[in-house]
Formats: structure tokens, sequence, C-alpha cells
């Protein structure tokens, strides 16, 4: 007999619908019927296979609580991300002359700022999800058995979110954007190819080349990242669907079922909640435009002989281990350059999501408590898991202490 606890993948027909009895209530155990559209709903339901997607599509009735949503949430998150940065494609310019001036009029003017401040905000609730959901997914073992595929598309997915947080985070344009194509430049200079392509510091100090890094850098985060993000978050959910959803070892396991459009639901209670939060945030508490770069004339810092870390810029919170793990290095281990740091901590928590569901010895989900922190089949795992998390808190903390020069 098998002992593999995942929950099978859905048949292809819909199982039986009791008959209610004479009362009218449906039998205990029952699974109610999908609801059918007539007209113009049921056309679409029909030719675009949604109800096999969505209301015949059953899943465990447990995995209809608030840490089996948070996936939902944040692919929500993520296609208002994506509304709110196509609106401000429209007023924004990647000219390195001017593209501080434009966010900053943007954060000033009515409608615009409600706008780009839901776009800053969200990308903070975008980057707690991804953390939130990989732990979940981590400790639930949901790329057991044949679920790998399904966790290193989930790690290609927080990788493209942390290179759409990286370029974003450029498009601002202030000092803290200013300093990613610096950071950009010193490791084209650590590996001997600065010259090759124009990225020297004085290449960015001038606005008619910075423009064109600048350029750059907004193309990659509107067009490649996004589109990475997108097709990954397809085949992300067509393996879902594929190969069902993992159960929670925390609940007793009921064989109940409900239809996946339930779990939708969820999605819009929750994330409800959580966006509309952010909502509110991003009407009533404004970013900050911060400081003008350095190449630009109004800059305080104009003329500087330090890049924006020596000068004191640090990076917002999703992307803020990177300057702490170059503190880090070169303040506290004496190597330079330290975009080494970057470098290795990003290469280091790479491999350790990769390499979990490999060392991971478990065969199946784990059922209950025991099995989930069971350190002689999950020892090596949680090991990996702790580089990640180790790297990541270390660069944080750092980021947060480090002090200017």
């Amino acid at each position: 007999m098998s002992t593999n606890a995942d929950v099978p993948s859905v048949s292809e027909s819909p199982p039986a619908v009791e008959a209610p009895p004479s009362n009218g209530k449906p039998a205990p155990g029952a699974v109610a019927a999908p609801p059918h559209h007539d007209g113009f709903l049921g056309i679409v339901e029909d030719q675009f296979a949604l109800r096999q997607l969505i209301s015949e599509y059953l899943i465990p009735k447990e995995t209809n609580n608030f840490w089996y949503t948070l996936g939902g949430v944040l692919a929500i998150a993520l296609v208002l991300e994506f509304v709110t940065g196509f609106l401000l494609s429209f007023a924004y310019n990647p000219d390195a002359g001017q593209a501080y001036d434009v966010t900053r009029r943007l954060i000033e003017t009515p409608v615009w700022s409600v706008v780009i401040n839901f776009h800053f905000w969200n990308s903070f609730v975008i980057f707690g999800l991804v953390m939130i959901h990989m732990l979940r997914v981590f400790t639930t073992g949901a790329y057991r058995g044949s679920k790998i595929g399904l966790w290193l598309t989930g790690v290609g997915l927080a990788g493209a979110t942390f290179l759409i947080s990286l370029t974003g985070e450029t498009l601002h344009w202030d000092e803290v954007g200013f300093a990613v194509p610096w950071h950009i430049s010193e490791f084209f200079q650590a590996v001997g190819l600065a010259g090759v392509v124009a990225y020297e510091f004085a290449d960015l100090k001038d606005i008619p080349t910075a423009t064109q890094k600048l350029g750059q850098i907004y193309a990659v985060h509107i067009s490649l990242a996004a589109v990475i993000l997108v097709l990954l978050t397809v085949l992300h959910y067509y393996l879902i669907k594929v190969k069902g959803i993992s159960f929670p070892y925390w609940l007793k396991e009921s064989g109940r079922t409900a239809p996946f459009s339930t779990h939708i639901k969820e999605w819009g209670i929750y994330g409800g909640i959580i966006l509309g939060i952010v909502l509110l945030m991003a009407i009533f508490v404004p970013r900050d435009p911060g400081i003008a770069p350095q190449l630009l004339p109004s800059s305080p810092f104009y003329g500087a002989t330090h890049g924006p870390g020596g000068l004191g810029a640090k990076p917002t919170f999703p992307i803020s281990w990177t300057h702490g793990m170059n503190v880090f290095v070169g303040e506290y281990l004496g190597i330079e350059p330290d975009i080494w740091g970057t470098v290795v901590g990003m290469a280091l928590m790479t491999v350790a999501l990769l390499v979990i569901p490999f060392v991971d010895r478990g065969k199946h989900t784990p059922r209950g408590w025991k099995e989930a922190f069971d350190l002689r089949q999950r020892g090596w795992a949680f090991l990996a898991m702790g580089i990640f998390w180790l790297v990541m808190i270390l660069g944080a903390v750092t980021n947060f202490f480090a002090q200017a020069g």
C-alpha cells in the first residue's frame, strides 16, 4: 500500500452528487453540485473550460485556511502591481535628467500620488507574501515526490520578483535608486568588463550615458522580468492543478472536498483586507521622494567622490540585505570590492533554495507536527533553508546599523 499522503490529482469527471433527502437538506459528506450558468456566462465557462478549472476542480476542504490562501493573495497583489505599473508608464520618463522630478511630481499630484504610492507599498506586501508563502510550502513538504518542479518554479518566481524589486528601486531615481546601476558598475569593474560595456562610474555621472543605463533597466523591469514572472506564474498554477494541493499537516484529514471556487473566495476575503490596508496607506502615507541623485546639479551630493552607499543611502527593505552584505564583506571581512557581498549572498541563497527538495529524505507530505519537523529526514533541508534566512537576516540587520562612509 502506498504511503504517499499527497492529495491525488482530480479526476477528469466530477464525483457523483448525492440526491438531497426529503427534508431538502444535503446529506452529510455530500459534494454540492457546481453552479451552472446559462446565457453568455455559460458560453464563456464552456469555451474557456472555466468550470473544469474552478468549480469542478475539487480540493481538500481543510486547505481553505489563511495560510493556504496567501499564494492567491500574492497573485492578486501582483496583478494590481502590474495594473498600477501600466498606469505609471503613461507618466514616467526614463531620462536620467528628468526621472527624479517626474517621480517627485507624481507623488505630489492628486490621484497619481495614490497610484505611485500603492505601487510602492504593494511591493513590500508582495515581498512579505513571497517569504511567508515559501515558508508555508517548505514546512508542509509540498515539494516532495512528484512536486519538485512545483518548488523549482516557485524559486524562479521568487527570483523574478527580486529582479522586479531591484529594477523598480532604480526607477525611483533618487540617490537610493541610483545605487543600483552604481553597484552594477562595481560588479563589471570587479570582473574587468566595465570598459567593455561602458559602465564606469564616470558614465553614470554623465546624464546622456546614464539615460541609456536607466532605459535598459526600465526595459528589464517592464518587459523581461514581467514576462518571466507571468510565464512562471502560469506554469506554477498549472502544476498545482495537475499535481494537487498538499494537505496542511496541522489539521486532521476529514476526506471532505470543496470546489476551487471556494478557495478563490477566500483569496478575495483575505486579499481585500490586506490590500485594503495598502490602499489606505497609499492615500494617507505618501512615500518619500528621497534625495536627488548625485549626477544632478540640484542634488546635495552633486560632485561627490563616494558612491550612494558611502553617502549613507540605504535600499528599501525588500532588497536591503544586498547593501548589508556589501558592508559586512567590506568592513568586517576586509574583502574589496565589497560588491562580492551581494554576489556571494545571492549565490548562497539561490543554491540553498534549489537543493531543498533534493536533500529532503521524506517521501510524502508530513502527517502531523512530528513528521513536519523530523530532522532525521529533513535536517539537510532545514539547514539549507537556514542558510537562506541567515544571509537575508545578516544583510538586513547590517544594513540597518550601517553608517555612511
